[in-house]
């Protein structure tokens, strides 16, 4: 191929590739090409892709970009939003609505100067929005507060209008001040609300009840009347008509076990049962009066005739027989007719409805012996005959039509616990019925079918369904009786008590099954409010009645200290560990532990007694006379816990009281080395101890007996030390000299140095603490006078006999210096430094 076929070709792709447009042909070479290609990669990259993005989209539809972009930005939002008609002066609301439209549209704009143009629509609608809902927030602030700033300009001026007129309106007018009188001794302020008291009533009248050997009453009938006469609560009511029913079993004593006994004994599946029937009998009867028409009452009122009216009205309509067997000329079904009968527990009623049908004689023979209670003549022909009708069940009414067939045949026979009767069952009641109906006891388990026990009804409410099933936050009372009818007294309880509003309720409960000895407790009061014993039957659990009631009698002791003492004095049979003989006294101990004033002490032990200064009479604690304990007994033991704590000053009143005088002695001689020493002073320890001791001088005079010598010698001894400092301090230091000669403490010569050392060897060691105080003061005494003698008429002025009575006594006086410090140094106790230094010191200056 030569150049010219080749420059041919060339030429006529040229022409094959030229496009028909108006634009002038550009020819580039190819650093021309290349330059062309950087300078629009660097636009892509600058602009972003989603500014490419965007190009591409809208040029292949033609738009052009640039020249949009352009009007877009001289359009203006705020000509569209302005509001067209004019606004007037007058016209608050609309003044404010275009103020606040301003200020918004004002924010807006003044955003969107700052936004860039790249931002997508998405980003500046979200940024909008945000300004916006900041912009409307503020404003609504402004707004309210102006409100609430004009609200109170209007209150202001309300109260200033009723502040009164002015006494130059009315002269004749005469103002009366009157005085606001308070009580010498206000009492403290009552923290039980009425129902609270109204319960306290009904127990301190219980207990006076029991004091007086009168008969026990039954407290939850008596409680149950409260409620319904006092209470405006239909739930509380119910609640407690259901204790009733629950409780009306014959009386236990204590030494059975409530737990055991109440899941073997039948009779309290029994009281449930009467409970859901005589609710559901209730319910009928209503059922009835509304629809008299239709019912046709008549005849004997008996439930018979209370259950074809019933079903009358229930089955009016024929499309409600659909499915229904043994319907008899007149439209009556039979089966429902025997169901009711049964859910109103009036089994003769249902044996009447078969027998007079003619249908399942063998369901009829059943029932009859069933309601005779002749199971046990003819043991092999009932079980034979249960077997035939639960054979007969499993294999045809299992997929029964007539949903009332199959509920009779389940209930008489005990049998399919797992069928919920959807059809029937509409109300926990029924439910509950349903279950309870068809309980089999352990030891007349068929264990070739599988049947419900008491055990597992309760672990089906308690553990699978709970609270969350019954919605038992909202619905308290209902989760309380579904419990207490399955026979879980101590965890229905346990629910009601974590309820502030139900806490008092739950008390009065607990405490009203304890006194009837329905109640399981554990065996220490230590154990938690609710827990169980290995030995128990699942899920049964046991309530701690004693922390139930200290936990609600605590709120109150302070103010309410009589109605305390009388719930606790139900705790009298629970025995506790380690402190006290039983949970009584030690309620009784911590309250008073906690608040040992004389107040507290002359509320509960009164006060002493004129004729005999051993008793005490007058306190609420002496109502409790038939205790085996007493309260010298109550006195003794918190006297003895407030010793363990070092409360010696309170433990010394609680054991004068208790007639321990020995250890009052002991604990007060314990005190007195500590504040003998001191100087008096309003309100000090040293004080209050000087009343202490008069009590206990005076108790000293016919029981000395009762303290031993070496207690009463410290304690005497002290008592006169204490003299002894007064006079001290008052500056009388003869009498005080006398003191100290009496009780043989100090020596007057050096010849009785040993004679006092052998005395303080007698007395308790709380001598020894003082004796460096007691010798300082005596050679201060001796000073004293020794200065006042030396300093006395000058030796020209006197003759010779005074001065030489002078010096006689300025020797006596340095011998008594002398045995002082001698003294000193021969007790056994090491005397301080600055005591020694000071009495040599004394000395010294003395010869």
């Amino acid at each position: 191929m030569d150049l010219a076929e080749l420059l041919q070709r060339a030429q006529r792709l040229v022409n094959e590739t030229e496009m028909e447009t108006d634009l002038p042909r550009v020819e580039r070479t190819l650093s021309q090409v290349l330059q062309a290609t950087q300078e629009m990669h660097a636009r892509v990259t600058q602009t972003g892709t989603n500014d490419l993005q965007a190009h591409i989209l809208l040029g292949s539809k033609g738009v052009d970009l640039p020249k949009m972009t352009q009007k877009l930005e001289t359009l203006s939002a705020r000509n569209f939003l302005e509001p067209l008609d004019p606004i007037q002066d007058t016209d608050v609301k609309g003044y404010l609505k275009n103020e606040r439209e301003n200020a918004i549209l004002s924010v807006i704009e003044e955003t969107n100067r700052n936004v860039s143009f790249g931002e997508t629509k998405r980003q500046q609608s979200c940024t909008n929005k945000y300004i916006f809902f900041q912009v409307f927030t503020s404003v609504e602030r402004q707004k309210w507060r102006s409100v609430y700033s004009e609200w109170g300009n209007m209150k202001e001026s309300l109260l200033n209008a009723l502040v009164g007129p002015d006494q130059q309106d009315f002269p004749d007018l005469q103002r009366q001040m009157v005085a606001t009188e308070l009580p010498d001794e206000p009492a403290p302020f009552s923290r039980l609300s009425s129902f609270e008291n109204l319960y306290a009533k009904e127990i301190t009248s219980y207990n006076e009840s029991h004091m007086q050997g009168g008969h026990r009453t039954n407290l939850v009938a008596t409680f149950a009347k409260l409620a319904k006469e006092s209470f405006e609560d239909p739930l509380v009511t119910e609640m407690w008509n259901v204790l009733t029913y629950m409780a009306n079993v014959t009386p236990l004593s204590r030494n059975i076990d409530p737990i055991h006994n109440r899941q073997t004994a039948p009779q309290f599946i029994q009281q449930a049962r009467i409970y859901l029937e005589r609710r559901y009998k209730t319910y009928m009867n209503a059922v009835n009066e509304k629809n008299l028409v239709i019912a046709k009452r008549g005849g004997i009122p008996n439930i018979y005739n209370m259950v074809c009216s019933y079903v009358g009205v229930q089955f009016q309509q024929s499309h409600s027989l659909v499915g229904l067997l043994n319907v008899d000329n007149n439209g009556k079904p039979l089966w429902p007719h025997v169901f009711y009968s049964l859910r109103c527990g009036d089994l003769g009623a249902a044996v009447q409805f078969l027998r007079e049908s003619g249908a399942c004689p063998e369901l009829l023979k059943l029932m009859t012996l069933q309601r005779l209670g002749d199971t046990t003549s003819e043991t092999s022909s009932t079980t034979k005959l249960e077997g035939q009708l639960k054979l007969e069940y499993n294999n045809k009414l299992r997929i029964c039509s007539d949903p009332y067939k199959k509920a009779s045949y389940a209930i008489v026979l005990a049998c399919d616990p797992h069928d919920g009767h959807p059809e029937l069952i509409r109300t926990i009641d029924d439910f509950l019925w349903m279950q309870l109906s068809i309980l089999r006891e352990q030891e007349k388990r068929d264990y070739n079918i599988e049947q419900l026990t008491y055990s597992g009804l309760q672990s089906l409410i308690l553990e699978k369904y709970g609270e969350n099933y019954f919605n038992a936050r909202e619905k308290a009372p209902l989760y309380f009786q579904v419990l207490a009818l399955t026979g879980q007294f101590e965890s229905a309880i346990e629910f009601l008590a974590r309820n502030q509003s139900t806490i008092t309720h739950a008390v009065h409960m607990a405490i009203a099954l304890n006194e009837m000895c329905l109640l399981g407790t554990p065996k220490s009061v230590n154990e938690p409010l609710l827990s169980a014993e290995p030995e128990d039957p699942s899920p049964m659990k046991r309530l701690n009645l004693v922390r139930l009631v200290v936990m609600y009698a605590k709120c109150f002791e302070r103010t309410d200290t009589a109605q305390a003492l009388q719930y606790y004095y139900l705790l009298r049979h629970f025995k506790t560990e380690d402190r006290g003989p039983n949970a009584m006294l030690t309620c009784v101990s911590d309250l008073l532990v906690e608040n040992c004033d004389d107040d507290m002490l002359k509320l509960i032990f009164g006060v002493e007694d004129e004729q005999n200064d051993n008793c005490f009479t007058g306190g609420i604690f002496d109502e409790f006379h038939t205790m085996d304990y007493d309260m010298y007994s109550l006195a003794g033991m918190v006297g003895d816990e407030l010793s363990n704590r070092s409360n010696y000053e309170s433990a010394i009143k609680l054991y004068y009281i208790a007639g321990r005088l020995d250890k009052a002695l002991r604990l007060m001689c314990s005190l007195l080395s500590q504040v003998v020493h001191q100087p008096p002073r309003p309100g000090s320890m040293r004080g209050r101890l000087r009343y202490i001791i008069q009590r206990l001088d005076s108790a000293l005079i016919d029981r000395k007996t009762d303290v031993q010598a070496h207690v009463l010698i410290t304690y005497t001894t002290l008592s006169r030390l204490m003299d002894f400092f007064d006079l001290v301090n008052d500056e009388k230091g003869r009498e005080a000299s006398e003191i100290l000669s009496n009780n043989r403490l100090v020596p007057s010569n050096s010849t009785e140095v040993d004679e006092c050392v052998t005395n303080l060897k007698r007395m308790g060691p709380e001598i020894i603490k003082v004796l460096p105080d007691v010798i300082m003061a005596a050679m201060n005494i001796v000073y004293a006078e020794y200065l006042q003698q030396r300093d006395g008429p000058e030796s020209g002025n006197v003759d010779e006999t005074q001065n030489e009575s002078r010096e006689a006594a300025l020797r006596h006086l340095r011998g008594r210096a002398k045995a002082l410090t001698n003294m000193a140094a021969s007790v056994p106790y090491r005397m301080p430094a600055a005591i020694n230094q000071r009495l040599l010191q004394l000395e010294i200056l003395m010869l």
